[in-house]
């Protein structure tokens, strides 16, 4: 799968394209395809060249060409298939073809057609004019040393000057030619060299190039891998964190719970404890009756005192003559109410009588009740809708208490009533807090003695009665 083309692989792209750098070269630096390099200089507007795709009968045509003799050189052939030089070598490269002319062969051609149209040029001039050797034979000989030009056009001018006059030179014009062509080699191998030793430079240049391109590239990606190695070590760190913190609330909250459970169960426990304890001072305690002598049976300290005190015969018997009473009947006493500063046991929940079933003929069936008694219930249940119910419904229960109480006795007074004068205000719907220093009613007065409390109860119809 090919990687996402990055912007910075974009620029150097791009630069490379207006630097005319070989789309292999900068495929090789970006470590890419050479198509799909390609296509993406297509992509972003970077490559003015079409892309030709080869067929086998262009593959064929160019080894043709490449094949033929007298060789071609590699702007014909890429004329003659109507391709860029640049195409037609690389394809040559690719198909092992640039080592298959012959490079003499093709130094001749080249130097061939680059003298024809000086030829062509000397025959359509007119002739020069050659006088008959006379007298200075060496001067007319042409010089072996001459310039590679003038070795050039010497052999078509000799074509033209007429037979008399070529009798009377002495130089050999196949000596010349040969002279002429080794001296066109020789600048064409020169040539050739330059042009190879600058494209070897170039390429060096280039790879050069690519290669430290490639590790700017390398440190720029090690810096990201470094960056990112670190972003994730963060973010597990973060993780372990944000878990260790996650399971130290979880213990936190167990134990909270735990205690909570625990502070629950004890006090259920010291609830139940004083249930228990109310139940025990408010029971009567049974009176055991008290069981009369069995004369059959005389006690061991009749016993004792028969046989260690010597009694008279007549007093004795007047003792045994004498029944004894029996002892008054035990009177079952009354339950006595205690008032205690501890709160009242929780009464058990009543089942509701309305959702009572019974079992029939046809299966289980609600039993119909009373409208009437079931509607009084509801009203006995029901809350007080707003604070003045709710002051009646509380001085109707402490009176109730205060007529219980009055009726049966109390088996402890409270001081001075003070108690009584808080639960009165309370049951009026005071707010009513005990502190250090006195009493504070309704988060608004402060009451700071205990004549004062009098005093703010009896201002609101509240008066300590007998039973206080």
């Amino acid at each position: 799968m090919n990687r996402v083309w990055t912007e910075e692989e974009l620029d150097i792209l791009r630069r490379d394209r207006a630097a005319k750098v070989p789309v292999p070269v900068t495929a090789a630096k970006l470590g890419r395809p050479v198509p799909a390099t390609y296509a993406r200089a297509r992509l972003i507007g970077t490559l003015v060249q079409p892309h030709q795709s080869w067929d086998e009968a262009g593959v064929a045509r160019l080894r043709e060409l490449v094949l033929a003799d007298p060789p071609m050189t590699d702007k014909h052939i890429a004329a003659a298939l109507g391709r860029t030089v640049t195409q037609i070598r690389w394809k040559m490269q690719d198909l092992g073809l640039i080592g298959v002319r012959d490079l003499s062969k093709l130094a001749k051609v080249t130097a061939s057609q680059t003298a024809r149209p000086k030829v062509a040029n000397a025959h359509s001039a007119k002739p020069p004019r050659i006088s008959p050797a006379t007298g200075k034979p060496a001067s007319e000989q042409p010089s072996i040393k001459r310039a590679l030009p003038q070795a050039e056009t010497a052999a078509p001018v000799q074509a033209t000057v007429p037979q008399h006059a070529m009798s009377s030179r002495t130089i050999d014009p196949q000596a010349a030619l040969h002279r002429a062509i080794e001296g066109l080699e020789q600048a064409m191998a020169e040539r050739l060299k330059e042009a190879i030793a600058a494209s070897e430079a170039g390429m060096i240049q280039a790879a050069r190039a690519a290669i430290a391109e490639k590790g700017r590239i390398d440190q720029r990606l090690v810096v990201r891998v470094k960056r990112s190695a670190e972003a994730a070590a963060r973010r597990e760190a973060e993780a372990r964190t944000a878990e260790v913190e996650a399971k130290r609330q979880e213990a936190e909250a167990g134990r909270a719970e735990a205690e909570a459970k625990r502070a629950e169960a004890a006090r259920e426990a010291r609830e139940r404890a004083m249930q228990v304890q109310n139940v025990r001072s408010v029971a009567p305690k049974p009176v055991a009756p008290k069981a009369a002598p069995s004369k059959s049976a005389p006690s061991k300290a009749a016993a004792k005192s028969a046989v260690k005190k010597p009694v008279l015969p007549a007093v004795q018997g007047v003792a045994q003559a004498a029944p004894l009473a029996p002892p008054p009947p035990a009177v079952p006493a009354l339950p006595k109410i205690v008032v205690t500063d501890a709160p009242a046991a929780a009464r058990p929940a009543e089942p509701d009588p309305t959702s009572a079933q019974t079992s029939g003929r046809g299966g289980w069936k609600s039993v119909r009740r009373d409208p009437a008694r079931v509607l009084a219930q509801a009203k006995a249940k029901a809350k007080p809708a707003n604070r003045a119910d709710a002051v009646d419904l509380a001085q109707a229960a402490q009176a109730a208490i205060e007529r219980f109480i009055t009726e049966r006795g109390v088996t402890r007074n409270e001081t001075g009533g003070i108690q009584l004068i808080v639960s009165r205000l309370q049951a009026r719907g005071y707010i009513v807090v005990r502190d250090e220093n006195g009493w504070m009613i309704d988060q608004r007065h402060r009451i700071d003695s205990e004549a004062d409390l009098v005093a703010f109860a009896e201002a609101r119809g509240i008066v300590l009665s007998a039973a206080a």
